[in-house]
């Protein structure tokens, strides 16, 4: 049995007190997240349900694993993480693709089970400590000159445009919570520039694919470390469960949802 089963079964029965060899859906749970390499929008719904505790999940199935996009090539997923890592000089461990393209269907609250098409984007987790401080000072740098210049004489309400708001209110959460955005830098910047340039160029191998896939873009997130991409994608699976539990009712910019500039671009929650 895979050394994870113990661990896995003690988090569901902590959650149900049940022993899952006691209750058949929890067996299934467990044989889900101890044996699959896959799973439905409706098994993630199950396990969030079941589960209060995401970092397995997380783990094995965010994070971890061949992606759904390079399914039926695992050894071209190794040569993009190569290829990726080559361009941020970084180690491919230190390389992933995350979202609709890892699971075949997006995780993120807003559109959860949408499945990966030729209109989807393939979102990549990059961990690298020299760019998230590279990329954190370039944001700041551009912030100081974005809004109302300070005035310590002024006791008057000042007014700021909604959108610059949320950048300010999303760099600074980002950089609390270790992760870094290249798409908040403005779209002359050069860095922005030379970050989406390195890893649009890896394009090609996906069209090298059999069948062949085509994406509308590619993002990037860039980490200070792996335990940051952890907790940032842990509180992903933390806000769908709130979300799934409303209804879908409930608003996702409510709850710490990091949402982009570009309107199609929303993100999941940085705050626990």
């Amino acid at each position: 049995m895979n050394l994870l089963a113990p661990v896995i079964e003690r988090t569901i029965v902590t959650k149900t007190q049940t022993p899952p060899a006691n209750d058949p859906q929890q067996k299934k749970l467990l044989d889900i997240l101890v044996n699959s390499t896959s799973l439905s929008p409706n098994d993630l719904k199950s396990l969030l349900g079941a589960m209060d505790n995401f970092d397995v999940v997380a783990k094995v199935f965010l994070l971890e694993g061949v992606p759904f996009v390079f399914a039926s090539s695992p050894m071209k997923y190794l040569i993009f993480r190569e290829q990726v890592a080559d361009r941020f000089e970084i180690g491919y461990q230190d390389v992933c693709i995350v979202g609709s393209a890892k699971l075949g269907f997006s995780p993120s609250p807003h559109k959860f089970g949408r499945t990966f098409a030729e209109t989807s984007d393939v979102d990549v987790v990059i961990i690298s400590s020299a760019m998230f401080d590279r990329g954190t000072h370039e944001l700041f740098k551009h912030l100081n000159h974005v809004g109302p210049a300070l005035d310590f004489h002024n006791h008057k309400p000042v007014s700021v445009d909604a959108r610059d708001w949320r950048l300010h209110r999303e760099a600074v959460r980002n950089f609390v919570y270790e992760n870094f955005n290249p798409a908040h830098l403005p779209e002359n910047n050069a860095l922005r520039n030379e970050i989406f340039s390195s890893i649009s160029s890896t394009s090609a191998l996906f069209l090298a694919l059999e069948p062949q896939v085509f994406v509308s873009k590619i993002r990037c997130r860039i980490f200070r470390h792996w335990r940051a991409a952890e907790a940032y994608y842990i509180n992903t699976l933390r806000q769908l469960k709130r979300q799934l539990a409303a209804g879908d009712k409930s608003d996702p910019s409510a709850s710490g949802v990091d949402i982009e500039l570009d309107d199609d671009d929303i993100e999941v929650p940085e705050n626990a």
